[in-house]
């Protein structure tokens, strides 16, 4: 049974599986350069199936992550709010009005659409839950037979959190949270407040709380989120719009409480990191609350999570810390473009095509490009380059990245999911303690608050983090040895934890390779690693690493086994 999975509302993509086997998905941002596109993912979908060699009319299903009948209850909260405030109404009054429509239609269309894009056939959508497309996008996945399932977000249909127990192949719905009352729109809303992107910037806000004293939670335990005793909450919407945040509106209300609002581009003053940290510490409550309920509720040792809060890094590694979860997946496509896959998966479930779970180890399931395809390219692009064997390449970046240099690494397929796992990575010396300013100064350009990862070989994490299971995906941040944070100062956050990437000896042989050279070289298993970019999505193409390269200040670039250096 194959099944194509579609996401067209906010961070569109696609996915395609066969009987349960993962054979494709990707990110529609990742091909039209926009990040968070909202969009049918038209050169996802082509992507998806060209890597099959099928058409969309062979499939047996595409399946939506989203009822849009249901969709009423969210776009009659959102004309509440428009109604309520003049304001609000003359800011996003028609144009909100308009996307609303836009998307409603676009979902209620989709048939015709796609007989558009795509040629004749007999499409017929199926129109899942989006919050049990994010359960299946996690627990069908995981290595669990059994299993608590958590999914937290902004807004489904009409809830923000659904709890589950998850067991063979089926899941089954414990307990919802209903809109208004939503973790993911009051972190959205607090990042608004700071003067970050809501629904974009959260992560930087969570890297910011490091810097704070939490001296608000009291007041935002009290007056805006508070915890019920059946493990539900209770967000105060009349204090807290999370409507009107979106567009840089606060009540006077909340103004009195926390004091005034940063505007975009202000200086970041001691206020705004304690609003930080006492909204992280808040949010880490909640989802504490919400988690040892579901534990009560179903007994279960393991935990799966989904939606976008399950970004919140140091959220999840609270969990497993705190509560008695033996282990603890999170989807690393935890935010809607997973819903696509998991509404491949949940699909070919509910036809009985679900022969075979595939237990996600990686996210290599992008487009990837040819020895050949990438000669071409640095050849438009007028570079010259060197082909070196693997043994070769490593040894030589090696010892380059030992020097400070920087590396551009692109390999294979791209990963599936907003972290760059390897493939789509810039790479650096995790030693060098000015490597921070030095990465922002010549490539980045992002707030020096903002913390790097690091790459560690698997079986040698435990000589510099405390008591790291394995953490392939970058969810879940460690305590930094004392030891180590002499050693590896540039991967380590102000707080003295790293979001780390274990890297195994199975998943990714030729970046594993790269570290056991570096670690050769220097006697340090570790490199810094972050995201193939500036300001725009991680690089896809080849054509699109090129100019990346050529606009930045890094030294190396790297396309498989061809090596550029800087003009």
């Amino acid at each position: 049974m194959l099944v194509l999975g579609l996401s067209n509302m906010r961070d569109a993509a696609a996915a395609l599986v066969r009987d349960g086997r993962i054979l494709a998905a990707a990110e529609e941002e990742r091909f039209v350069r926009i990040k968070h596109v909202t969009a049918l993912p038209v050169n996802a979908i082509r992507y998806c199936l060209g890597e099959a060699g099928v058409r969309l009319a062979d499939v047996d299903g595409i399946a939506v992550p989203w009822k849009y009948w249901v969709l009423g209850r969210r776009a009659a909260l959102a004309l509440g709010a428009m109604v309520r405030s003049p304001t609000l109404f003359r800011v996003k009054g028609r144009r909100g009005l308009e996307r609303l429509g836009h998307e409603w239609a676009e979902l209620a269309f989709l048939a015709p659409t796609l007989r558009k894009q795509f040629g004749a056939g007999r499409y017929r959508p199926v129109f899942l839950d989006h919050h049990l497309c994010h359960a299946a996008s996690s627990f069908l996945v995981s290595p669990f037979e059994r299993a608590a399932i958590l999914v937290v977000d902004g807004a489904s249909e009409a809830h923000t959190a659904m709890l589950a127990a998850g067991e063979g192949n089926a899941i089954r719905v414990l307990k919802r949270i209903a809109l208004p009352h939503s973790l993911g729109q009051f972190y959205a809303a607090i990042t608004a407040y700071l003067g970050f992107r809501p629904d974009q910037d959260e992560y930087i806000v969570m890297g910011l709380a490091a810097y704070g004293e939490p001296r608000f939670a009291d007041v935002l335990r009290k007056q805006v989120l508070r915890l019920l005793p059946d493990g539900a909450f209770h967000l105060n919407t009349r204090l807290l719009d999370c409507h009107l945040a979106r567009v840089g509106i606060f009540l006077p209300e909340l103004l009195r409480l926390l004091g005034v609002n940063r505007r975009p581009g202000e200086e970041l003053a001691q206020h705004h990191r304690d609003i930080a940290a006492s909204a992280q510490l808040v949010l880490e409550e909640a989802l504490v609350h919400l988690a040892r309920h579901l534990q009560r509720l179903t007994g279960e040792q393991n935990l799966c999570m989904a939606g976008g809060v399950a970004y919140n890094c140091v959220a999840n590694s609270r969990l497993h810390r705190e509560l008695d979860y033996r282990q603890v997946f999170v989807q690393p496509a935890a935010g809607d473009a997973g819903t696509a896959l998991g509404a491949a998966l949940w699909l070919t479930n509910r036809r009985g095509g679900l022969t075979h779970r595939d237990v996600m180890r990686d996210v290599f399931l992008g487009p990837q490009f040819t020895e050949e395809e990438c000669r071409l390219a640095l050849n438009r692009g007028g570079l010259r380059y060197d082909a070196l064997t693997d043994d070769a390449l490593c040894n030589r970046l090696a010892a380059e990245l030992a020097h400070g240099r920087l590396v551009f690494w692109f390999q294979g397929r791209m990963e599936w999911g907003p972290r760059a796992l390897g493939n789509r990575s810039l790479l650096a010396d995790p030693r060098r303690e000015d490597m921070r300013e030095l990465i922002n100064a010549k490539v980045k350009m992002r707030e020096p608050f903002r913390p790097f990862a690091p790459s560690v070989l698997e079986e040698r994490a435990g000589d510099y983090f405390d008591g790291p299971f394995p953490s392939p995906f970058m969810l879940f941040t460690f305590a930094a040895l004392p030891s180590a944070k002499g050693v590896i100062p540039a991967v380590v956050h102000v707080d003295g934890t790293s979001r780390i990437q274990t890297v195994d000896r199975h998943a990714n042989p030729r970046f594993r390779k790269l570290i056991e050279s570096f670690e050769r070289e220097t006697g340090v298993p570790v490199l810094l690693n972050t995201s193939f970019n500036v300001d725009e999505p991680i690089v896809c193409h080849p054509d699109e690493a090129i100019r990346c390269f050529l606009r930045s200040q890094v030294d190396w670039l790297v396309l498989g086994n061809l090596l550029v250096k800087r003009p």
